[in-house]
């Protein structure tokens, strides 16, 4: 049988046989592509931005560099074909002069702004307390308690890599990273203290992580002023603080 097809100008349809489909669904699948294309040609900028903490003079400070008269976390923009583990290695370097003890991404959060959608990759860093006492300079390291003010983003970041950071506390020897390679068990325990805010027992402090089996002894012993002189500590080889929860390839990026 001989189709009949005519074209309905005041409804805007085509009809085919008895079947009736809308010109504006025909054209909507057309216009969704468009939309679609425009969409992934206008790619977000990647705003990668770190969390460095260390322990210095018994607190857990942040490092918060000066951007004209405000304060905000160091942060980079991620250009074409960069790796992001080196950005943020990067952006670490220029803030600090050297390089993190342990890094590793955080979180990732999208934000739009007037000039269109931004990724922000956040990365949480840990560097050791420096012998110079670079790492205690009020003008860039802040204690987490007493925080200057930062944008809303900014601070939203910080306490989540603190909540990161305690939480690993627990099933992790992440702290490590922030002690030098040597050191007495008060000063593991004031490297506790600092990141959880609060004190503990030292009884118990000391015979967990002793059964924890990850210390072994130096044979040496540090003084401070005129008290006994205490043993000396390090991070058992079994428990590489270099690699410990950090992937090897890692490195590489």
């Amino acid at each position: 049988m001989r189709q009949r097809r005519t074209l309905d100008n005041g409804e805007g349809s085509s009809k085919v046989g008895h079947g009736r489909v809308s010109l504006r669904e025909e054209r909507r699948p057309r216009a969704q592509a468009v939309a679609r294309d425009q969409a992934l040609s206008a790619s977000p900028e990647v705003d990668v931005r770190v969390v460095l903490f260390t322990v210095a003079g018994g607190q857990l400070r942040v490092a918060l560099p000066r951007d004209g008269d405000d304060v905000r976390l160091p942060r980079g923009t991620l250009l074409p074909n960069q790796a992001l583990d080196s950005e943020a290695r990067r952006i670490v370097r220029d803030t600090i002069g050297f390089e993190e003890q342990y890094a590793e991404q955080l979180y990732t959060l999208s934000l739009q702004e007037p000039s269109g959608w931004v990724l922000i990759i956040s990365y949480l860093g840990l560097i050791t307390d420096s012998s110079d006492g670079a790492s205690s300079r009020s003008d860039l390291w802040y204690p987490v308690d007493r925080l200057p003010k930062v944008v809303a983003i900014d601070r939203m970041v910080i306490e989540y890599a603190l909540l990161r950071l305690r939480a690993k506390l627990g099933y992790t020897t992440i702290a490590f990273h922030l002690l030098r390679p040597t050191f007495t068990l008060s000063e593991l325990q004031a490297t506790y203290q600092a990141i959880l805010g609060r004190p503990l027992d030292k009884r118990n402090f000391r015979r967990r992580v002793v059964a924890a089996g990850f210390l072994e002894a130096t044979g040496d012993q540090h003084r401070e002023g005129s008290h006994r002189p205490a043993l000396l500590y390090r991070f058992r080889a079994a428990h590489d603080r270099e690699t410990y929860l950090t992937p090897a390839w890692s490195t590489d990026a």
